[in-house]
């Protein structure tokens, strides 16, 4: 049962997210680690969104999830004009795309070991390689959307 919601900057809307994918019946029939994967993958991506967009309460999150045909699709776009941070997801999303989500996410692991910020930074390696979505970004002007798409198990 796809579904899509205009999300204004608030925290709570996680949960509401989180209810609808646990009771989406289609969502059920793929088996417990699906449904925790596309949990995991819709709250990071919302969570993303509410950090680095630069909406101040003005512009809304959009956030997306559907079943097309043999795959799950979550697109989730936001405001973002910090050039550097559109660099940055951009550059980390291609890498994740290009690479091995394992050896990506404990690299990550051993820089934030050597090097801790603060900040983690690994809600896109731990979708590409705990909940195994592949990520696409794609950007115009300061709107950024993030798709993440994973086949379904049962069809």
């Amino acid at each position: 049962m796809p579904f899509s919601l205009t999300v204004t900057p608030e925290w709570n809307v996680i949960y509401r997210i989180k209810n609808e994918i646990k009771n989406d019946p289609l969502i059920q029939k793929q088996g417990q680690d699906f449904m925790d994967a596309t949990m995991l993958t819709a709250i990071e991506l919302c969570e993303n969104a509410l950090k680095y967009s630069d909406t101040e309460g003005q512009n809304v999150i959009q956030f997306a999830l559907e079943i097309k045909a043999d795959q799950l699709e979550i697109q989730v776009s936001n405001i973002c004009a910090d050039v550097l941070r559109l660099e940055t997801l951009t550059s980390t999303i291609q890498q994740i795309r290009n690479g091995d989500p394992l050896e990506l996410y404990i690299k990550r692991l051993e820089v934030l070991k050597d090097n801790p910020d603060g900040f983690s930074r690994m809600g896109l390696f731990r979708i590409g390689y705990e909940a195994e979505y592949r990520l696409a970004a794609s950007i115009h002007e300061s709107q950024v959307m993030v798709q993440a798409t994973r086949k379904l198990e049962k069809v």
